[in-house]
């Protein structure tokens, strides 16, 4: 029988019926789902959909969080010989209907009834294609009132009188589908039986930083090849278990979930990534997966810990953390540390790194980091407290992941060697072209076509510059879009910058600009819990904006700036920056990448005048 993700569903349940495979909290306690339960739920959930008319090849979003219910709707969709179309649930209303049209949606699966809302919010016009909608929880508690004053919503409060899209709760949908299933006990069988590794399986929509969302197609075979090559390569097992937070919506969390079909390991949800620390403490995993700025944030509060405790706790932290970095600057040159070094580093764990491990829980093996470039100096930080960070590479268009360390072969500073089956070609400018059976047939809907995303000879454009070391350890270098030529015909590669602004203490993000122009600049978010904190210390008061108009505070940030500069080529170095106060939402992707080009258009009259007045000497530094 050929492989699709149902085969490999069925037999990881006929393997392990009743080991579990899902854990989630309820209630304050953390529950489990065996496998086979998890099987009962996605089948009655599919014969649902059957029910309600769904045909083979439909295609069925869901919008919501990461949570239970939602890989519980994805298999139930795949088993109806369906296709998932995830969508963020940070998305505006008419992002989301204009995705429900281009994919041609039939049937929505929401997280409540705020969710919900976004489909019939007049802003997202009329969604004719759309019949039905299964709610995951039929009340949204609000953390403080809406317009109407309620703190709890309702999906009656959200649906318009005469709305043509029939709701039901998760509950209903069960229940239907048990009574289908009854009704035509043969009929799950026979519709997976038509299902090839050629069958459409997901359309995951995804802007880049530019443009407007487009939908990319995966088959099963797809998601088959990637879970196979990243099992060959990924020491991981049945006795694993996974912290899973990530958005579902971003081909990352879904390949973790795919990839737990082939091997069996547990999944666990956490509530939510600001609750992913207290939960990891709970939950105990042995691996987490999770974006650059995740690993950052808990970086940032490990080094500011040690000084609110005073000036001893600060001086112990800094001794561990040299010892750590020999010991890893040892490791990755294959070397064994010393004696000496031994006892040092068991000391500084005694008294340092232990506390750390404590708070993820203790049995962590590993860490991965994709959907964006990983700061070389967070994999050396996190590897000098004996936490290794794995970095990997890939697109959407790719499954997820196209090249990826691994705990015996890494290099900080590269995302890894290419995949068993995957190849890797650069071409003469430096974009990184990848070819595989893990590669997306094409693009749905009003996607790129076949000329502009592939070359003529079949590999994948993927708009990454890159180039390999003489171990064959791939480095990004940036994206080919986004690179800065400056006025003086300089490449400048932006992300390289932002990286090293991003490190400072005080900013939370950096983003720079200077296409065409004499020179980069950059505008600066800062970190509003740093500052304050470094208010605090140095005697200065007033809200959050006052202090980021504050001449110390701008100096302060200045320096660091300028500590950055050293670090880079004089065509590189940021000649100026502006604070910007706020988020940037508006202007990034739900992963967090930055849409360049929207930034220099928003922030147009800021960047004007960063380059106003600019003297003869600045023109010639560059």
């Amino acid at each position: 029988m050929a492989e699709t993700l149902l085969t490999l569903f069925d037999e990881q349940v006929e393997r392990s019926p009743r080991r579990t495979a899902l854990r989630y909290r309820s209630g304050g306690l953390w529950r489990g789902r065996t496998w086979s339960e998890w099987r009962d739920t996605t089948r009655c959930l599919a014969a649902a959909l059957c029910a309600w008319g769904i045909e083979p090849g439909d295609r069925i979003a869901i919008l919501s969080h990461t949570r239970i219910r939602w890989v519980e709707a994805d298999l139930g969709i795949l088993h109806a010989g369906a296709a998932t179309v995830p969508i963020y649930p940070t998305l505006r209303a008419d992002t989301v209907a204009d995705i429900l049209r281009d994919a041609g949606v039939r049937l929505l699966f929401a997280e409540d009834p705020v969710q919900l809302a976004k489909v019939f919010d007049e802003a997202a016009g009329a969604l004719e294609g759309l019949e039905r909608a299964v709610v995951f929880e039929p009340v949204s508690r609000l953390q403080r009132p809406d317009a109407q004053g309620r703190l709890d919503v309702r999906v009656d409060d959200v649906r318009p009188e005469g709305a043509a899209v029939a709701v039901h709760t998760f509950d209903e949908a069960l229940e239907r589908g048990r009574a289908r299933r009854q009704e035509t006990p043969d009929e799950l069988a026979r519709r997976a039986a038509e299902v090839t590794p050629e069958t459409l399986a997901a359309v995951y929509y995804t802007s880049g930083t530019s443009g407007e969302p487009k939908g990319v197609e995966l088959t099963h075979d797809n998601f088959t090849f990637e879970s196979a090559a990243l099992a060959e390569v990924m020491p991981v097992g049945p006795s694993d278990e996974q912290l899973l937070f990530l958005p579902l919506a971003h081909i990352v969390a879904k390949l973790t979930v795919m990839l737990q079909l082939r091997v069996g390991y547990v999944t666990s949800f956490a509530a939510s990534i600001e609750q992913a620390a207290d939960d990891s403490a709970e939950v105990r995993p042995t691996f987490i997966v999770g974006v650059p700025r995740v690993f950052e944030k808990i970086q940032e509060a490990i080094e500011r810990r040690p000084s609110e405790h005073g000036d001893i706790q600060r001086r112990v932290f800094d001794w561990a953390m040299g010892v750590g970095r020999r010991v890893s600057e040892l490791a990755q040159r294959g070397r064994a540390p010393g004696a000496l070094l031994s006892v040092q580093r068991r000391s500084a764990e005694r008294l340092v790194f232990d506390r750390v491990e404590r708070r993820l829980g203790g049995r962590i093996r590993f860490m991965l980091s994709g959907a964006a470039p990983l700061s070389k100096s967070t994999a050396e930080f996190f590897h000098a407290l004996g936490l290794l960070i794995l970095e990997g590479y890939g697109l959407t268009e790719t499954t997820g992941a196209t090249a990826v360390n691994t705990p015996d072969h890494f290099r900080f500073g590269t995302v890894g060697r290419p995949l068993p089956g995957v190849e890797i070609e650069l071409a003469e400018d430096g974009e990184i072209l990848v070819r595989g059976r893990h590669v997306t047939p094409g693009y749905h809907g009003r996607g790129p076509g076949p000329r502009e995303a592939f070359t003529e000879d079949g590999w994948l454009r993927t708009g990454d510059v890159g180039r390999f070391d003489a171990d064959g350890y791939l480095e990004i270098t940036d994206r080919k879009k986004d690179l800065i030529i400056t006025a003086g015909g300089k490449n400048v590669a932006p992300q390289r910058v932002e990286q090293r602004l991003g490190r400072i203490p005080y900013v939370d993000r950096a983003v720079v600009l200077g296409d065409r122009r004499k020179f980069p600049v950059a505008l600066i978010v800062p970190d509003p819990e740093a500052v304050r904190a470094w208010a605090e210390e140095n005697g200065l008061g007033g809200d959050l904006g006052a202090l980021l108009r504050h001449p110390r505070v701008r100096d302060l940030i200045a320096r660091e700036v300028e500590r950055v500069n050293e670090t880079l080529a004089s065509f590189e170095a940021v000649k100026r920056f502006e604070i910007v106060v706020g988020d940037l939402g508006p202007v990034l992707t739900p992963t967090g990448k930055i849409k360049r080009r929207l930034v220099a258009e928003h922030f147009a009259d800021v960047v004007d005048q960063l380059y106003e007045g600019v003297t003869t000497e600045l023109d010639e530094l560059t």
